[in-house]
C-alpha cells in the first residue's frame, strides 16, 4: 500500500517516518480513503502503545502521512531472530498489545490485521501497534469493503474468511495467532496457498501450544485456545477481560517458568502421550473363561494298533484284555448285536474341558474276537470319531451362523462417522455391515461433503444389514449477489434484503454520468455470500458542482488553462483597454459561483489602448474644430490665451495632425 522513509519536520525540528502511498494507488479511490481513514483513525487514539500520526498531507500525486518514528524492531524481526520466546516476553509483549486495543476499541476502532509486522518494538522494549489502514469504525462498518479479503490470512478471524465480518474479538482471534506463533515459533496453520490457510481458520480448531514445545503450562494453553477460539462467543467478551487474564497469569506463574523458553518436541518424544495398547495378559485376565479346546492330539494319526486318540484309562483297559484273551473266532452277527449295547459314549469335563470318551464294544466273558475283526474294529472307532468330529464342526458353524446372522451376533454398533468425509463414512458403515442412504442439506458448520447427522445416531444398536440414513453438509448455503448498479436505494435494498443479504451504504460521491439517488458501484466479499452477508453500495450525489477561480488581471493563455484544468469549458473575445495590459483578462463570465463539469466560461481579454489619428482643424472654426476631434474619440480643451477670439479660428493644436493618439486623449485647442 504505501513505503515508509526516515524524514525531518522542519517545521517543528524533528525526526519523522513518511508512509507515502504509491503512486499507481494514489489513482484509486478507494485506496485513497483507506489511508485517510488510517490517518482519522489513529489520530483519535493518544496512546503510548499506538504509534502516533502527526500530519496528513498531499505534494502533486503523492499522499502521505507523517507519523511517530520507533527506534528498534518489529515482532517479526525478533521472533526470527530468536525463533521461540521466553513465556515472559510473550506474555509482556502481549499484554501491551491488549492496552493498545483496550484503548482503540474504547474509541470505537476496529484493527483488523493484528500482526507480527504491525508490532513494533522500540530500543527500551516498548511495544506500539501500528498500520491503522485497515481499521474502521465500530458500528459504521465492520465488514471489508473490497472485493479482496483485508487483513493478513494467517492472522485473520474465521468469521472475516466466511462472512467479511470484523469486530473486537477478531482482533483477539488475531493477538492469539500472534501468541502461538510467539511461543511456538510457527503458526498454527499452513498451506500451499492463502485460501487452504483461510479453510482451516473456518473448519479446525487451533492446537494447544504445549502439542509442539515442551514446557507451556496448562493456564497458558488455555489462555491462547481462549483468544483464538473459533467460534465469537467462546472467545474473550472484550480485550479488558483478555488483558485481565494475561495479568493474573504473568503475576501467578513462577520466575523460572516465565524466563524458560519453550522447546520444539521431539517427534520421538511420547512421555506425555497416554499409552492406549493393553498387554495380552490384561486381555487374557479380562475375559470370563479361557477358549475352548479339544484335548491335544484328537487328530493325531497315531500308530495303527493304538488306541483312538482322545479315549479315556476304561477303554485302554477294555482293550487290554481283549488282546490278551487270543483268538477266537465269532459270527459277525454277534459283534454286531454286541455293538449297539455295550458301545457307549460318555462325556466327561476334564479340567474345564469338554471330552467325549469312545468306549469299545465288549466281548462276552470267555470268547475271544479273531484277529482280523480286531483290525477291522479299529478304522470303525476311526470313522465314529472323525464322524462326531465332523458333527461337532457343523453344530460349531451352524451355531456360529444363527450367532452372527440372527442371534446377539447379528447386533450392530453404529459407528461415529458425525464430522467425517462422506466417503469414510460409507467405508465404516458398510464395514461394520450396515447399508447407507443419503440426502444433502445445507449447513454454515459442516464443511461440504462431511456429514452432519446419522440416524440412527452413533452408538445406537441396529441389526446387520439395517440402513442408516447420513445427512451429508452441502456446505454454507449461498446466494447470488445482485447486480445493483443503476438502481435507486429503495429497490436495492428490497433486491438485497429478498436474498436474505444486507445491503450497507458506503460514503456516497458525485458522478458525472449516474443521477443523484441511484447505485454508482457496489462491493461484496464474494460473487455468491450466506445469509446475512453484506453487499456494499456507493450512491451518486449527482454532479459535482465545481467552484469558478477568478482570472481578471491574468494572462489570456494561464487564464484558458487553470479554467480547463478545473473541467471547464473557455470561450475567450478580445477588446482594446486602455487600463489592462495587452494580452490580460479584462472580464470573465460568470466571474464566481459554481458550475459542473464541462460548462462554458467566457473571458475577455485585451489588446490594450486603441489608437486614433488626430485630424487637422487648423484655421477650421471653434465649433467645427471641437466636434472633429470629438467624433474621432478625443477630449476637446479650447484656450483663448489672445484675449476674446476676434475671429474664432484655431491657430494651434496640441498633437499634430496626421499623428495617432490614444482613444480619450485630450488634445487642447488655441483659438484667435
Amino acid at each position: 500500500m504505501a513505503t515508509v522513509h526516515r524524514g525531518h519536520d522542519e517545521r517543528l525540528d524533528r525526526v519523522v517516518a513518511l508512509k507515502i502511498m504509491h503512486p499507481h494507488l494514489a489513482m484509486d479511490e478507494d485506496f485513497r480513503r483507506r489511508f485517510g481513514r488510517e490517518a482519522r483513525s489513529a489520530a483519535r487514539l493518544a496512546h503510548r502503545n499506538v504509534v502516533g500520526v502527526f500530519d496528513q498531507g498531499e505534494d502533486e500525486d503523492r499522499i502521505y502521512l507523517a507519523m511517530e518514528l520507533i527506534e528498534g524492531e518489529t515482532l517479526r524481526a525478533r521472533s526470527v531472530a530468536q525463533e521461540q520466546l521466553t513465556l515472559r516476553d510473550s506474555l509482556n509483549i502481549t499484554t501491551q498489545v491488549l492496552q493498545a486495543l483496550v484503548a482503540a476499541h474504547e474509541a470505537g476502532i476496529v484493527h483488523r490485521d493484528i500482526k507480527p509486522e504491525n508490532i513494533l518494538i522500540d530500543q527500551d522494549d516498548l511495544v506500539k501497534v501500528a498500520d491503522f489502514g485497515l481499521a474502521r469504525a465500530t458500528g459504521s462498518n465492520n465488514s471489508s469493503a473490497s472485493a479482496a479479503l483485508l487483513g493478513t490470512v494467517a492472522y485473520i478471524s474465521p468469521e472475516v474468511v466466511t462472512r467479511g465480518h470484523a469486530d473486537e474479538r477478531s482482533d483477539l482471534y488475531s493477538l492469539g495467532i500472534v501468541l502461538f506463533e510467539m511461543l511456538t515459533g510457527r503458526q498454527p496453520f499452513r498451506g500451499e496457498q492463502p485460501v487452504h490457510i483461510a479453510f482451516q481458520h473456518v473448519h479446525e480448531d487451533i492446537p494447544a501450544p504445549s502439542s509442539l514445545v515442551s514446557g507451556i503450562p496448562r493456564e497458558l494453553d488455555s489462555l491462547v485456545t481462549w483468544a483464538a477460539a473459533r467460534q465469537v462467543e467462546q472467545r474473550p467478551a472484550t480485550a479488558t477481560d483478555l488483558l485481565r487474564a494475561v495479568q493474573e497469569l504473568s503475576a501467578t506463574l513462577p520466575a523460572a517458568v516465565l524466563d524458560s523458553r519453550p522447546q520444539v518436541r521431539e517427534m520421538t518424544d511420547t512421555s506425555d502421550v497416554p499409552q492406549m495398547t493393553t498387554s495380552l495378559e490384561e486381555v487374557a485376565s479380562a475375559l470370563d473363561h479361557g477358549p475352548r479346546t479339544f484335548p491335544a492330539g484328537l487328530l493325531d494319526p497315531g500308530d495303527e494298533d493304538a488306541p483312538p486318540t482322545g479315549a479315556g484309562p476304561e477303554q485302554d483297559v477294555e482293550a487290554s484284555s481283549v488282546d490278551a484273551a487270543g483268538p477266537e473266532p465269532a459270527d459277525a452277527s454277534e459283534l454286531g448285536s454286541a455293538a449297539p449295547e455295550d458301545a457307549e459314549d460318555e462325556q466327561q469335563e476334564e479340567g474345564g474341558r469338554r471330552v467325549v470318551v469312545l468306549r469299545a464294544p465288549r466281548t462276552p466273558r470267555g470268547r475271544h474276537l479273531p484277529h482280523e475283526t480286531r483290525r477291522r474294529s479299529r478304522p470303525m472307532a476311526m470313522f465314529a470319531t472323525l464322524s462326531l468330529i465332523a458333527a461337532l464342526a457343523f453344530g460349531a458353524w451352524a451355531g456360529g451362523d444363527w450367532y452372527l446372522n440372527t442371534g446377539p451376533g447379528a447386533d450392530r454398533t453404529v459407528p461415529l462417522v458425525v464430522g467425517t468425509p462422506l466417503a469414510d463414512a460409507e467405508a465404516a458403515l458398510t464395514s461394520s455391515g450396515l447399508s447407507v442412504s443419503t440426502e444433502e442439506q445445507f449447513d454454515d458448520g459442516v464443511p461440504a461433503g462431511h456429514v452432519i447427522s446419522a440416524s440412527p445416531s452413533t452408538g445406537t444398536d441396529v441389526k446387520k444389514g439395517d440402513e442408516v440414513q447420513v445427512v451429508v453438509s452441502k456446505g454454507e448455503q449461498t446466494f447470488p449477489v445482485p447486480q445493483l448498479v443503476g438502481l435507486d436505494l429503495a429497490d436495492a435494498r428490497t433486491d438485497v434484503e429478498s436474498l436474505g443479504l444486507e445491503l450497507v451504504q458506503d460514503d456516497p460521491e458525485y458522478s458525472e454520468t449516474v443521477p443523484e439517488g441511484e447505485i454508482i458501484s457496489q462491493t461484496a466479499s464474494a460473487d455468491a455470500l450466506p445469509a446475512g452477508g453484506e453487499v456494499h453500495v456507493v450512491l451518486s450525489q449527482g454532479r459535482q458542482p465545481i467552484s469558478v477561480p477568478d482570472q481578471h488581471g491574468r494572462s489570456g493563455e494561464a487564464a484558458r488553462t487553470a479554467l480547463e484544468d478545473a473541467g471547464f469549458e473557455v470561450t475567450t473575445a478580445q477588446a482594446h483597454s486602455g487600463s489592462v495590459p495587452r494580452g490580460a483578462v479584462i472580464s470573465q463570465s460568470p466571474a464566481s459561483g459554481t458550475l459542473f463539469r464541462g460548462d462554458s466560461v467566457h473571458i475577455v481579454t485585451s489588446l490594450g489602448p486603441e489608437m486614433v489619428t488626430v485630424p487637422d482643424v487648423f484655421r477650421a472654426p471653434e465649433a467645427e474644430a471641437k466636434a472633429a476631434l470629438e467624433g474621432a474619440g478625443f477630449a476637446v480643451e479650447v484656450v483663448h490665451d489672445k484675449g476674446e477670439p476676434a475671429f474664432g479660428l484655431v491657430y494651434e493644436q496640441s498633437a499634430a495632425a496626421g499623428s495617432e493618439l490614444e482613444k480619450g486623449s485630450t488634445i487642447t485647442l488655441k483659438v484667435f
